[in-house]
């Protein structure tokens, strides 16, 4: 009996580490002047980011249950295995609810769902923990306890160079009815109760990037368990950031390139950091 994870291409995960552990991961679709592209599959990061940069009009769609299909009925061919499939917020994406329809239509009994409430890395550390444990011979309630443990100890921060993205995407949440104010701070944000929000207010870069800094300086002080940073088609800026980092604490950090999907809604410019907190 073996356990399979199962994850989308938001989790971002380290460069190899799919490929390592034999990680399927459901690609999101891209839109580019309405041409849908499968994230990191038929659009580089890099690409799309040079495209947005130059006007190019861009929307998400999530994979459609046909993709999961494929998947999930390679991995039941031994009668006696199961599928976790951890995804982004549902709040975020329709994702999930292609996995759950593409569950009803394998073997329900043995596909397990899972939604982490955020993304990125955010996903990306709990998907890397579980292969961790499903390897170690753990089984599935194991790993959706251990799941549950890390929710709410990852904290996910976000700054961006400009608004317009995540308010013409209408990935603000609860900020919408204060979008036009929005427009002219340098917000960081974060992702509450499954849905993206205004973490804190800053009105310059400047003193949001000190925030940045008082936020990761307090989980250093609370316990870190992982950290990671996230570049968009500004990677030059944010290694500068994690080297920094590197210096003042000496703790181990992974830095990722965000895909077209998340970047679609945060723009070439945006910066984040993902913290999970050591358990008490």
């Amino acid at each position: 009996m073996a356990i399979h994870i199962v994850t989308d291409s938001t989790s971002y995960l380290p460069t190899g580490f799919a490929e390592q552990h034999d990680l399927p991961v459901v690609p999101l679709k891209v839109s580019v002047d309405g041409v849908f592209f499968r994230e990191f599959v038929e659009i580089s990061a890099d690409v799309f980011y040079a495209k947005q940069k130059a006007g190019a009009k861009s929307g998400t769609t999530q994979p459609g249950p046909e993709d999961f299909i494929t998947i999930y009925t390679r991995l039941l061919a031994n009668p006696d295995d199961e599928v976790l499939s951890i995804h982004l917020s549902s709040g975020m994406s329709g994702t999930l609810n292609s996995a759950y329809i593409a569950a009803e239509q394998t073997d329900p009994r043995r596909v397990h769902l899972y939604d982490v409430r955020t993304s990125g890395l955010g996903l990306g550390f709990m998907v890397m923990q579980a292969v961790k444990l499903a390897e170690g011979g753990a089984g599935i309630d194991d790993i959706i306890t251990m799941l549950d443990g890390m929710q709410p100890r990852t904290h996910l921060y976000f700054l961006v160079g400009t608004m317009k993205y995540l308010i013409e995407g209408g990935r603000i949440g609860k900020a919408a009815g204060v979008a036009a104010s929005i427009l002219q701070i340098k917000p960081i944000l974060t992702v509450k109760d499954g849905i993206v929000d205004v973490f804190d207010r800053p009105r310059t870069m400047r003193t949001a990037r000190d925030r940045m800094w008082a936020l990761i300086d307090q989980a250093v002080v609370r316990g870190i368990e992982r950290i990671g940073f996230h570049y968009a088609g500004n990677r030059a800026e944010v290694e500068a950031v994690q080297a920094e980092f590197t210096k003042r604490t000496g703790i181990p950090s992974v830095l990722t390139q965000l895909g077209p999907c998340i970047g679609c809604h945060t723009g070439p410019e945006a910066m984040a950091v993902v913290i999970v907190d050591k358990a008490v």
